[in-house]
């Protein structure tokens, strides 16, 4: 399974491109706008790390890290403008496990990610399992962002890898249109099923033996998509 990050950011343009880099590095990725949702989340969603900010309003990062370690060890590395260093050290004697000040390059940040999850040894997803299905017959390689199907490599467009990386994080869960489009499109596409559709109809051309009869890629009527946990 892919490894589980949550982002708790105020900002949605720092959470949409956040989600988006760390997808493409094959993490499965929530976003939380503020702590008391961040909280909910962490309960329910078990993420492998968190992503969270100390500036955001209602309940800021400080105090939701402490209701957080009331309940989880889970890794978490602060996000904020404030770079002292009375702040470094608060937040990590708060129990944060690293501290990154804003602005952070993008790459620094993953290295970050691989650098804390391997010392709570736990695989960073650039070395993360390949995802079989089929007795292997459908492979993908989130590191390589490749897919194979009964051995041959397949030619699939972003758009199509993400999506079939989307189910496959997902597999045998049901996701609805809305679901996919902010996990595969991001902002902005929440009123666009009708690419859902026409992507599932793109896939299926590129993976299954018969698009019409899919194996792999299966609509649940009235409800959604999902991949076939097989």
């Amino acid at each position: 399974m892919a490894i589980r990050i949550l982002v708790v950011d105020d900002s949605q343009e720092t959470t949409w491109l956040l989600q988006r880099a760390l997808r493409e590095e094959g993490y499965e990725v929530q976003v939380a706008h503020n702590g008391v949702e961040g909280l909910r989340l962490a309960y329910n969603f078990r993420p492998d790390l968190v992503l969270l900010d100390v500036m955001m309003p209602d309940m800021d990062g400080w105090t939701m890290l402490r209701r957080f370690r009331d309940f989880s060890e889970t890794p978490v590395i602060m996000l904020t403008a404030v770079g002292d260093e009375k702040s470094l050290v608060h937040g990590l004697d708060s129990g944060a496990d690293d501290y990154v000040t804003k602005p952070y390059g993008i790459q620094e940040l993953k290295a970050r990610i691989r650098a804390v999850l391997r010392r709570k040894g736990l695989s960073p997803s650039g070395d993360s399992p390949l995802l079989r299905f089929d007795d292997g017959n459908l492979v993908i390689d989130p590191a390589a962002q490749q897919v194979h199907v009964g051995g041959e490599e397949v030619a699939l467009t972003p758009t199509e890898y993400k999506l079939l990386l989307c189910l496959a994080c997902n597999a045998g869960r049901v996701l609805t249109s809305e679901q996919i489009l902010e996990n595969v499109w991001g902002p902005g596409y929440e009123d666009s099923p009708d690419n859902v559709k026409l992507y599932i109809w793109y896939l299926r051309r590129k993976i299954e033996t018969d698009p019409g009869d899919p194996l792999y890629v299966l609509t649940k009527r009235g409800t959604g998509y999902y991949l076939a946990d097989i």
